[in-house]
């Protein structure tokens, strides 16, 4: 599939926007324009009219004065999507977040209700605090011995080249998401070094968004005033996030929420099981 690629400055950061040639209904797609493309598969692709947008975590900082976390302040990123979106002339649509991007689709659909018409939240726990502690005994009690094997071993590689960079790796973000590839892929095969490369994060992005507001996120206050189709799709083997029964009780009490888990699938749904996702995607 062909990806057209734009930048827009906007507020000292430059932009990359990537959008397809499809013209099937239009999917907005938050994350990283140059990530997310090389893992939407053919099946997603030729479907939908799809538009990935970067988030001030990966956009290119240009501004020379110092950035604060106030930079990274959640509405501030929430604004960066509706402008983009009134900008490319994305009518109200499908909106789609993946792992920690699901929370800002879930706060976007808050704000912006009458710029999008569903929800999609792929991959995301129910936030990143208590429940993200769960993993590390749902990896134990689930997790195949080769499977732990080959992420011992991952986190060994990875703390030699920490080691052998005294000064810091200037890669750092790449490589700490390769070395959890055990954790994030049902196939043990798989080896995600070329879907990050190249790809700049800005660390306090990370740092503020993922280790403090999204730790503290509580989603229930943003499904309660949504009135939309919310769609949750989770893979049984992701280990990144919170497994996918923490999510439980809050389906209890939301049972409009269509929550599906697919069982070959880890981190990464529309990678590993296109066919499936998309037929899920286009469910009521």
């Amino acid at each position: 599939m062909e990806w057209n690629y734009q930048t827009i400055q906007r507020d000292g950061f430059d932009f990359l926007i990537a959008q397809n040639n499809t013209k099937g209904p239009n999917l907005y797609w938050l994350g990283s324009a140059l990530y997310y493309p090389r893992v939407i598969p053919e099946t997603m692709a030729s479907k939908y009219h799809i538009t990935v947008v970067d988030h001030r975590g990966f956009a290119n900082r240009i501004e020379s004065t110092p950035e604060n976390e106030s930079t990274y302040d959640l509405d501030v990123v929430l604004d960066d999507f509706h402008f983009f979106q009134n900008h490319l002339q994305i009518p109200a649509c499908t909106i789609l977040g993946h792992s920690g991007h699901g929370y800002m689709a879930l706060t976007y659909a808050k704000k912006y209700p009458n710029r999008v018409t569903k929800l999609v939240m792929v991959a995301t726990g129910p936030n990143h605090g208590a429940p993200l502690l769960e993993r590390e005994t749902y990896f134990a009690t689930f997790a195949s011995e080769e499977r732990k094997e080959k992420h011992i071993q991952l986190q060994t590689n990875f703390q030699k080249q920490i080691e052998s960079h005294p000064d810091g790796l200037r890669n750092f973000f790449n490589l700490y998401c390769v070395s959890q590839d055990a954790l994030g892929f049902y196939d043990l095969k798989m080896d995600s070094t070329q879907l990050w490369e190249g790809i700049g994060t800005n660390k306090l992005a990370f740092d503020y968004l993922f280790g403090k507001v999204f730790v503290e996120i509580n989603v229930e206050n943003y499904l309660s005033t949504l009135k939309l189709p919310i769609q949750l799709i989770l893979g049984k083997y992701d280990f990144q996030v919170a497994p996918y029964y923490t999510w439980d009780t809050i389906i209890e009490r939301f049972p409009d929420v269509k929550r599906t888990v697919l069982d070959h699938c880890g981190h990464l749904p529309f990678f590993e099981d296109p066919n499936q996702f998309v037929q899920i995607m286009d469910s009521e």
